[in-house]
């Protein structure tokens, strides 16, 4: 998500676009397929994106190599990235990110997790609060649902609401 960029953003309808990744410095398009795929954004991710693209839009464009894949040849792009420094204006990088994720997980008196753990939270959530398995696969850029069901799939009954309450809401007997 580091090499996410301005034009990668359609808050009309509410999408991010995952085009291309950071590797080790390089830009590449994923490696795998399904890894380019557009995400939706949920409200609150939505509002946050909205403040990262005010921040972000007046950058100068600055123009990458992507390497394809076949790891020969490669697509040059203008891009605005999203994640730069505030001092530096460099864009992230994996230890940028891990302080980062650090620093705040401190501040919030949370012990010690890696920033990719946002992933499983929200794919357990996401579960939890009877989300369509496939809906969460394909967010997670995933071909189809059998990693989510391997490595999300665990049932967390206290973040579960009560599925009558769900279903008759879906239904309309209740207000959702």
């Amino acid at each position: 998500m580091i090499a996410l960029a301005v034009e990668d953003v359609d808050l009309e309808a509410g999408t991010v676009h995952v085009r291309r990744a950071s590797v080790v410095g390089e830009f590449k398009v994923p490696k795998e397929r399904s890894r380019l795929r557009t995400v939706e954004l949920i409200d609150p991710a939505l509002e946050l994106m909205r403040e990262i693209l005010a921040d972000a839009s007046q950058a100068q464009s600055v123009e990458i190599k992507v390497i394809q894949r076949d790891n020969i040849t490669s697509k040059k792009q203008k891009v605005r990235f999203l994640f730069r420094s505030s001092t530096s204006g460099l864009l992230w990088n994996g230890k940028t990110l891990s302080n980062w994720f650090t620093s705040h997980l401190k501040k919030a008196e949370i012990r010690h997790r890696g920033a990719n753990q946002c992933r499983h939270t929200f794919a357990s959530q996401m579960l939890s609060s009877y989300v369509p398995v496939e809906w969460v696969a394909r967010q997670l850029g995933h071909a189809d649902t059998t990693m989510v069901r391997k490595h999300y799939g665990r049932w967390i009954p206290r973040d579960t609401k009560s599925m009558a309450g769900v279903v008759s809401g879906m239904l309309g007997f209740r207000p959702t």
